[in-house]
């Protein structure tokens, strides 16, 4: 008997073991393009990280910004305001980078994470510590950010241009209309039937707008008329300006008054005396005298505007709303009806009936043309008339202590630029021009005029 059995069993040879493939590591390609893992190493030493959630922001109406921004990971939206207005949003990737955002004029930056990310804010003091070309190849990684987004901001101004276009082209279309209404026979023939302008305020009228027509050769045609020197000396010597000693020759009022002063006293006497007065049509002509004195002052630092006869487009650019009331009164046409005729239009064929200029019923009519269409879409002939127009009104609700309407000022800032007038903003002119130049000669002003320069510069008015 066996107790041990001395043969082996066979045994089965081990199965090799199956090697799991290890999953190939997948690098990413360099935050920016020549980065290497030592830049970014030294970026991160030096530099704040930043982890975004999506939605949050990372500027927040940024006037400007001085530093890099590099994308890490993920994504953000900029977006540029500018006067109120919102632009279309462009987006930043990894691998990109923000240059820094200059400062402007109504501009203000903002900025959010369109997603998780990180981003490296790098700025000027850290800069100069970093490698020389991990610098170049930050700033290579902005000019190339910067060329995508010039040229988004190229596409965005031109679909937002034409659209531009397009809807001023539809206000036109729909003021068209409205102005058609006034060509009816019945308004017509109640415009021919108002009483024109005196023979010197309309010779006065012809001779401005002749540009080759000299100060000096106004003041004779003014001073050989003893009707018009009459009026020119009992009305400097009126209330209205309360000289204290009495002026006696038109020789002296031009010294004390100027000119410019002297013509527009003649031609606001003469619209006063051809339209009725009542409370409402004073406060036309108040209106009225206060933007022809805005527009000289507005004129006379433009470029290419011939101011003296600009102050008579603005003597007469309401004469519409004057011509209404008169409608009213009349009680031909219900309120109603008058009210739906366009002013501009009304005022700029009343001064067509009186044998005016017709280059001063163009400006009248066109008047309102700026508050929706950018300065290159106005016929050159009257754009800078109309564009100094726009901005006597806007100085004057800043004046009178009024915020100019966001909605009709959409272009303001372009007229200013089409005129050559290098200030920021209509409240800056008023502030640094218009207001110290009316400031000088205070007492050549009317009276009412006066109280509201005088309010505006806390100065006091002489009560003689």
């Amino acid at each position: 008997m066996k107790f041990f059995n001395r043969s082996r069993t066979p045994v089965a040879e081990p199965r090799p073991l199956v090697q799991r493939q290890q999953p190939i590591a997948v690098q990413k390609p360099p935050v920016l393009e020549g980065w290497s893992e030592a830049d970014l190493v030294s970026v991160y030493n030096a530099a704040p990280l930043k982890h975004l959630r999506m939605g949050d922001p990372l500027l927040t109406g940024a006037e400007q910004s001085d530093s890099f921004i590099v994308m890490l990971d993920g994504a953000i939206q900029v977006v540029v305001k500018w006067e109120k207005q919102m632009g279309r949003p462009g987006i930043v990737r990894r691998g990109d980078c923000v240059a820094p955002l200059p400062k402007a004029p109504g501009l203000l930056y903002y900025a959010e994470a369109t997603e998780q990310c990180t981003v490296i804010e790098i700025t000027p003091t850290v800069m100069k510590y970093l490698p020389a070309h991990t610098q170049v190849a930050i700033y290579r990684a902005a000019v190339a950010a910067t060329g995508r987004i010039n040229a988004y901001i190229r596409s965005v101004n031109g679909e937002i241009t034409s659209k531009n276009v397009a809807l001023a082209s539809y206000v036109t279309t729909q003021s068209d209309k409205l102005n058609a209404a006034v060509q009816a026979p019945k308004i017509q023939n109640f415009l021919k039937n108002i009483p024109g302008l005196p023979v010197h305020a309309m010779d006065l009228a012809v001779k401005l707008l002749q540009e080759t027509t000299s100060v000096q050769e106004i003041a004779e045609a003014i001073k050989n008329d003893p009707a018009t020197a009459s009026l020119v000396l009992r009305t400097v010597n009126s209330a209205m300006y309360g000289f204290e000693k009495k002026i006696e020759t038109f020789y002296h009022a031009c010294i004390i008054l100027g000119f410019n002063n002297i013509y527009t006293l003649v031609m606001r006497e003469a619209v006063q005396n051809a339209l009725p007065l009542n409370d409402r049509t004073r406060k036309i002509h108040l209106h009225s005298s206060l933007i022809s004195t805005l527009t000289f002052e507005i004129a006379k630092i433009s470029k290419n505007v011939q101011a003296q006869s600009l102050t008579t487009a603005a003597l007469l650019h309401d004469m519409g709303r004057c011509v209404q009331i008169m409608m009213k009164q009349a009680r031909w046409l219900s309120d109603e009806h008058v009210d739906m005729l366009p002013p501009a239009k009304l005022g700029a064929d009343l001064l067509h009936s009186w044998k005016l200029p017709e280059r001063l019923g163009i400006i009248v009519e066109n008047q309102h043309l700026p508050e929706y269409m950018h300065p290159d879409q106005v016929p050159a002939d009257y754009r800078r008339e109309v564009g100094v127009l726009h901005l006597a009104h806007c100085v004057e609700s800043l004046l009178m202590g009024e915020q100019p309407k966001a909605e009709l000022n959409v272009y303001t800032k372009d007229y200013m630029n089409a005129l050559g007038l290098s200030f920021a903003t209509p409240a800056v002119l008023l502030k640094e021009s218009v207001l110290p130049s009316l400031g000088k000669n205070l007492q050549r002003l009317p009276r009412e005029i006066q109280k509201v320069v005088a309010a505006a510069t806390g100065r006091s008015v002489s009560q003689n």
